[in-house]
Protein backbone atom coordinates (compact mmCIF):
# COMPACT_ATOMS: atom_id res chain seq x y z
CA UNK A 1 0.00 0.00 0.00
CA UNK A 2 2.48 2.60 1.19
CA UNK A 3 4.82 1.45 -2.47
CA UNK A 4 1.27 2.36 -4.48
CA UNK A 5 1.36 6.05 -2.53
CA UNK A 6 4.74 6.73 -3.16
CA UNK A 7 3.60 5.88 -7.03
CA UNK A 8 1.22 7.80 -7.12
CA UNK A 9 2.95 11.45 -5.49
CA UNK A 10 5.62 10.73 -8.36
CA UNK A 11 3.61 10.17 -10.82
CA UNK A 12 1.94 13.42 -9.80
CA UNK A 13 4.54 15.73 -9.46
CA UNK A 14 6.24 14.34 -13.20
CA UNK A 15 2.49 16.10 -14.98
CA UNK A 16 3.15 18.79 -12.55
CA UNK A 17 6.50 19.53 -14.05
CA UNK A 18 5.15 18.82 -17.57
CA UNK A 19 2.50 21.60 -17.27
CA UNK A 20 5.13 23.80 -15.71
CA UNK A 21 6.81 23.65 -18.75
CA UNK A 22 4.32 26.14 -20.74
CA UNK A 23 4.56 28.95 -18.33
CA UNK A 24 6.23 31.93 -19.32
CA UNK A 25 9.95 32.12 -18.82
CA UNK A 26 10.73 35.17 -16.74
CA UNK A 27 14.25 35.37 -18.35
CA UNK A 28 12.47 35.37 -22.17
CA UNK A 29 13.77 38.19 -24.53
CA UNK A 30 9.93 38.83 -24.83
CA UNK A 31 10.65 41.98 -26.68
CA UNK A 32 12.84 40.18 -29.97
CA UNK A 33 9.60 37.87 -30.38
CA UNK A 34 6.83 38.83 -32.99
CA UNK A 35 3.42 40.24 -31.88
CA UNK A 36 2.22 37.34 -33.77
CA UNK A 37 4.47 34.67 -31.76
CA UNK A 38 2.99 35.98 -28.54
CA UNK A 39 -0.47 35.97 -29.61
CA UNK A 40 -0.22 32.34 -30.30
CA UNK A 41 1.70 31.26 -27.16
CA UNK A 42 -1.04 33.72 -25.05
CA UNK A 43 1.72 35.70 -23.72
CA UNK A 44 1.89 39.40 -22.87
CA UNK A 45 4.06 41.98 -22.68
CA UNK A 46 5.39 42.82 -19.02
CA UNK A 47 4.60 46.63 -18.15
CA UNK A 48 7.59 48.57 -19.57
CA UNK A 49 10.86 49.38 -17.13
CA UNK A 50 10.68 52.40 -15.59
CA UNK A 51 14.74 52.65 -15.43
CA UNK A 52 15.10 52.40 -19.38
CA UNK A 53 16.68 55.16 -21.29
CA UNK A 54 14.09 56.91 -23.59
CA UNK A 55 15.03 59.87 -25.66
CA UNK A 56 13.86 62.76 -23.55
CA UNK A 57 10.59 64.58 -25.12
CA UNK A 58 8.99 68.14 -24.21
CA UNK A 59 7.04 68.51 -21.91
CA UNK A 60 3.53 69.39 -23.29
CA UNK A 61 2.42 72.74 -22.44
CA UNK A 62 -0.20 74.85 -23.58
CA UNK A 63 0.76 78.04 -24.90
CA UNK A 64 -0.28 80.58 -22.32
CA UNK A 65 1.92 78.66 -19.84
CA UNK A 66 4.82 78.15 -22.14
CA UNK A 67 5.15 82.03 -22.87
CA UNK A 68 6.43 83.78 -19.59
CA UNK A 69 4.34 86.76 -19.12
CA UNK A 70 5.12 87.92 -15.48
CA UNK A 71 5.27 91.34 -14.86
CA UNK A 72 8.57 92.61 -12.95
CA UNK A 73 7.85 92.75 -9.01
CA UNK A 74 7.35 97.09 -8.56
CA UNK A 75 6.48 97.47 -4.59
CA UNK A 76 5.57 101.26 -5.51
CA UNK A 77 3.36 100.73 -8.28
CA UNK A 78 0.02 101.43 -5.90
CA UNK A 79 1.52 105.20 -6.05
CA UNK A 80 -0.35 107.72 -6.66
CA UNK A 81 0.80 109.06 -10.40
CA UNK A 82 0.40 111.93 -12.10
CA UNK A 83 1.94 115.34 -12.34
CA UNK A 84 0.08 117.78 -10.49
CA UNK A 85 2.19 119.54 -7.86
CA UNK A 86 2.90 123.08 -8.85
CA UNK A 87 5.50 125.34 -8.42
CA UNK A 88 4.28 127.48 -6.27
CA UNK A 89 2.96 124.99 -3.91
CA UNK A 90 6.71 123.41 -3.82
CA UNK A 91 7.88 126.89 -3.08
CA UNK A 92 5.11 127.63 -0.10
CA UNK A 93 6.52 124.57 1.25
CA UNK A 94 9.98 125.22 1.16
CA UNK A 95 9.53 128.64 2.69
CA UNK A 96 7.83 127.02 5.54
CA UNK A 97 10.51 124.83 5.87
CA UNK A 98 13.18 127.69 5.74
CA UNK A 99 10.85 129.69 8.54
CA UNK A 100 10.96 126.65 10.75
CA UNK A 101 14.49 126.03 10.80
CA UNK A 102 14.83 130.04 11.33
CA UNK A 103 12.44 129.41 14.41
CA UNK A 104 14.60 126.62 15.09
CA UNK A 105 17.75 128.05 15.52
CA UNK A 106 16.13 131.60 17.11
CA UNK A 107 14.82 129.58 20.01
CA UNK A 108 18.31 128.61 21.08
CA UNK A 109 21.51 129.48 18.92
CA UNK A 110 23.61 127.88 21.63
CA UNK A 111 22.32 124.68 21.16
CA UNK A 112 23.01 124.85 17.39
CA UNK A 113 26.58 125.41 18.11
CA UNK A 114 26.47 122.72 20.37
CA UNK A 115 25.39 120.30 18.33
CA UNK A 116 28.28 121.30 15.65
CA UNK A 117 30.84 120.38 18.04
CA UNK A 118 28.81 117.30 19.20
CA UNK A 119 29.23 116.66 14.89
CA UNK A 120 32.74 117.47 14.57
CA UNK A 121 34.51 115.48 17.95
CA UNK A 122 33.97 113.68 20.55
CA UNK A 123 34.66 116.49 23.69
CA UNK A 124 31.65 118.81 22.08
CA UNK A 125 29.35 115.46 22.01
CA UNK A 126 29.93 114.78 25.93
CA UNK A 127 29.34 118.43 26.93
CA UNK A 128 26.08 118.58 23.88
CA UNK A 129 24.83 115.61 25.75
CA UNK A 130 25.28 116.18 29.69
CA UNK A 131 23.45 119.81 29.45
CA UNK A 132 20.59 118.33 27.11
CA UNK A 133 18.51 117.23 30.22
CA UNK A 134 15.29 118.36 31.34
CA UNK A 135 12.44 120.20 28.46
CA UNK A 136 14.74 123.32 28.58
CA UNK A 137 18.23 121.53 27.26
CA UNK A 138 16.07 118.79 24.99
CA UNK A 139 13.49 121.31 23.69
CA UNK A 140 16.09 123.05 20.75
CA UNK A 141 17.14 119.47 19.65
CA UNK A 142 13.69 118.22 18.91
CA UNK A 143 12.65 121.06 17.48
CA UNK A 144 15.96 121.08 14.98
CA UNK A 145 15.05 117.14 14.78
CA UNK A 146 11.64 118.01 13.61
CA UNK A 147 13.16 120.33 11.17
CA UNK A 148 15.35 117.28 9.81
CA UNK A 149 12.57 115.23 9.80
CA UNK A 150 10.34 117.65 7.30
CA UNK A 151 13.67 118.45 5.23
CA UNK A 152 14.26 114.92 4.75
CA UNK A 153 10.84 113.97 3.54
CA UNK A 154 10.98 117.01 0.76
CA UNK A 155 14.46 115.89 -0.58
CA UNK A 156 13.26 112.15 -1.11
CA UNK A 157 10.40 113.46 -3.27
CA UNK A 158 12.53 115.97 -5.10
CA UNK A 159 15.20 112.91 -5.90
CA UNK A 160 12.91 110.51 -6.51
CA UNK A 161 10.73 112.89 -8.79
CA UNK A 162 13.92 113.58 -10.70
CA UNK A 163 14.17 109.66 -11.72
CA UNK A 164 10.45 109.45 -11.78
CA UNK A 165 8.55 112.13 -13.14
CA UNK A 166 5.36 110.68 -12.47
CA UNK A 167 5.80 110.78 -9.32
CA UNK A 168 5.61 115.03 -8.86
CA UNK A 169 2.06 115.14 -6.82
CA UNK A 170 0.62 116.21 -3.45
CA UNK A 171 0.34 112.63 -2.16
CA UNK A 172 3.30 111.39 -3.18
CA UNK A 173 4.63 114.29 -1.00
CA UNK A 174 2.92 113.71 2.10
CA UNK A 175 3.99 109.30 1.41
CA UNK A 176 7.69 110.97 1.75
CA UNK A 177 6.90 113.11 4.67
CA UNK A 178 4.88 110.19 6.50
CA UNK A 179 7.37 107.80 5.39
CA UNK A 180 10.77 109.25 6.38
CA UNK A 181 9.11 110.55 9.87
CA UNK A 182 8.42 106.55 10.21
CA UNK A 183 11.49 105.25 9.14
CA UNK A 184 13.73 107.60 11.62
CA UNK A 185 11.35 107.60 14.73
CA UNK A 186 11.39 103.46 14.45
CA UNK A 187 15.05 103.51 15.05
CA UNK A 188 14.91 105.39 18.42
CA UNK A 189 11.67 103.15 19.60
CA UNK A 190 13.97 100.23 19.07
CA UNK A 191 17.18 101.66 20.75
CA UNK A 192 14.31 102.25 23.93
CA UNK A 193 13.26 99.19 23.84
CA UNK A 194 16.52 97.50 23.80
CA UNK A 195 17.00 99.59 26.68
CA UNK A 196 14.55 98.16 28.44
CA UNK A 197 15.38 94.88 27.76
CA UNK A 198 19.55 94.77 28.16
CA UNK A 199 21.63 96.50 30.69
CA UNK A 200 22.88 98.91 28.41
CA UNK A 201 21.51 102.38 29.30
CA UNK A 202 24.52 104.42 29.29
CA UNK A 203 25.86 103.34 25.47
CA UNK A 204 21.86 103.52 23.93
CA UNK A 205 21.90 106.89 25.87
CA UNK A 206 25.13 107.98 23.88
CA UNK A 207 23.99 106.13 20.84
CA UNK A 208 20.86 107.47 20.32
CA UNK A 209 22.09 111.10 21.23
CA UNK A 210 24.50 110.83 18.91
CA UNK A 211 22.14 109.99 15.95
CA UNK A 212 19.96 113.02 17.09
CA UNK A 213 22.64 115.18 16.46
CA UNK A 214 23.79 114.17 13.42
CA UNK A 215 20.26 114.42 11.84
CA UNK A 216 20.41 117.64 13.66
CA UNK A 217 23.15 119.01 11.77
CA UNK A 218 22.07 117.15 8.71
CA UNK A 219 19.34 118.96 8.78
CA UNK A 220 20.60 122.08 8.25
CA UNK A 221 22.71 121.30 5.26
CA UNK A 222 18.94 119.60 3.24
CA UNK A 223 17.04 123.29 3.72
CA UNK A 224 19.49 124.76 0.93
CA UNK A 225 20.23 120.79 -1.10
CA UNK A 226 16.44 120.88 -1.29
CA UNK A 227 16.74 124.59 -3.08
CA UNK A 228 19.11 123.42 -5.36
CA UNK A 229 17.20 120.56 -6.36
CA UNK A 230 13.88 122.05 -6.85
CA UNK A 231 14.70 125.11 -8.41
CA UNK A 232 17.79 123.48 -10.76
CA UNK A 233 16.71 122.87 -14.28
CA UNK A 234 14.11 120.20 -14.75
CA UNK A 235 15.60 118.05 -17.26
CA UNK A 236 19.37 117.53 -18.47
CA UNK A 237 22.96 115.93 -17.00
CA UNK A 238 23.26 119.19 -14.89
CA UNK A 239 20.65 118.15 -12.74
CA UNK A 240 21.72 114.39 -12.46
CA UNK A 241 25.02 115.44 -11.37
CA UNK A 242 23.93 117.45 -8.58
CA UNK A 243 21.64 114.78 -7.16
CA UNK A 244 24.33 112.63 -7.67
CA UNK A 245 26.70 114.74 -5.97
CA UNK A 246 24.45 115.36 -3.06
CA UNK A 247 23.52 112.32 -2.60
CA UNK A 248 27.22 111.33 -2.16
CA UNK A 249 27.36 113.61 0.26
CA UNK A 250 24.91 112.26 2.47
CA UNK A 251 26.73 109.15 2.08
CA UNK A 252 29.86 110.69 3.53
CA UNK A 253 27.53 111.96 6.15
CA UNK A 254 26.25 108.62 7.45
CA UNK A 255 29.53 106.70 6.69
CA UNK A 256 31.20 109.18 9.39
CA UNK A 257 28.68 109.06 11.62
CA UNK A 258 28.86 105.24 11.74
CA UNK A 259 32.93 105.69 12.59
CA UNK A 260 31.98 108.14 15.29
CA UNK A 261 29.64 105.37 17.10
CA UNK A 262 31.93 102.50 15.95
CA UNK A 263 33.54 102.98 19.99
CA UNK A 264 30.40 102.89 21.44
CA UNK A 265 30.00 98.83 20.06
CA UNK A 266 33.78 97.92 19.72
CA UNK A 267 33.83 96.28 23.76
CA UNK A 268 30.53 94.42 22.84
CA UNK A 269 32.18 93.26 19.61
CA UNK A 270 35.33 91.03 21.66
CA UNK A 271 32.14 90.20 24.81
CA UNK A 272 29.73 88.85 22.09
CA UNK A 273 31.11 89.52 18.53
CA UNK A 274 27.62 87.29 17.69
CA UNK A 275 25.24 89.26 18.90
CA UNK A 276 27.10 92.75 17.78
CA UNK A 277 26.77 91.36 14.35
CA UNK A 278 23.66 90.15 14.22
CA UNK A 279 22.03 93.70 15.78
CA UNK A 280 24.60 95.29 12.71
CA UNK A 281 23.72 93.55 10.24
CA UNK A 282 20.11 92.88 11.11
CA UNK A 283 19.32 96.90 12.25
CA UNK A 284 22.28 98.81 10.56
CA UNK A 285 22.69 96.81 6.94
CA UNK A 286 19.74 95.48 6.26
CA UNK A 287 17.30 98.63 6.09
CA UNK A 288 19.96 100.61 3.83
CA UNK A 289 20.20 97.54 1.53
CA UNK A 290 16.51 97.25 1.16
CA UNK A 291 15.81 100.93 0.12
CA UNK A 292 18.26 100.58 -2.29
CA UNK A 293 16.97 97.26 -3.47
CA UNK A 294 13.54 98.82 -3.61
CA UNK A 295 14.54 101.62 -5.52
CA UNK A 296 16.21 99.53 -7.89
CA UNK A 297 13.74 97.39 -8.09
CA UNK A 298 11.28 100.53 -9.12
CA UNK A 299 13.62 101.96 -11.83
CA UNK A 300 13.97 99.15 -14.00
Amino acid sequence: MVRKMFFVMVLLGFCAAAQGQNAANPFELLHRLSKEVLAADGISLPPANPFDVVPHRAPVATASLAENKTEAFKPFAVLPRGDGLSGGILAALLLTAFAFLTFSVASNRNAVGKAWAGFLHDNGFSVAQREASGFVGTTPYYLLYVNFLFNAGIFVFLVTRVFQKDLNNIWFLLFCLGGAAAAFLSKHVMLRIMRALFPLDAELRKYNFLIIIFNCVLGLFLVPFNLLIAFSAETGVQQLLLVSWMLGLVAIFYAYRSLRASPIGLKFLSQSPFHFLLYFCTVEIAPVLLLVKLALMQTA
